[in-house]
């Protein structure tokens, strides 16, 4: 019984720490309603800027093969990169919050 109970309580705090991280995540997300202009006015760059390393030269790559049309791309991988980037620190916050708090 005591097993059972102790399965079911780590099940709501994993639920919980899943909500919290869906709440805060909207509060680190960093891209504005204009990042799909300026990913696609300067490119790979905009990606290496903001640290997306990856996505600029996976879109690098996508401009080469299709000879420049490819950076219509750029606005569907910078608002994905932004929401991924906004979870990562908001998982990081709940986890530094429940290292402080002692649990």
């Amino acid at each position: 019984m005591e097993i059972e109970q102790r399965r079911r309580n780590l099940v709501t705090e994993a639920q919980a720490d899943k909500a919290e991280v869906e709440l805060l995540t909207d509060t680190f997300n960093e891209s504005t309603g204009l990042t799909w202009l300026w990913s696609m006015m300067f490119g790979p760059m905009y990606f290496w800027v903001h640290g997306f390393i990856g996505r600029g030269f996976l879109l690098l790559a996508i401009c080469v093969v299709t000879l420049g049309f490819g950076i219509l791309l750029a606005p569907f991988l910078a608002y994905p990169g932004w929401k991924k980037r906004a979870q990562r620190k908001a998982s990081n916050m709940t986890t530094i919050s429940k290292a402080r708090r002692g649990e």
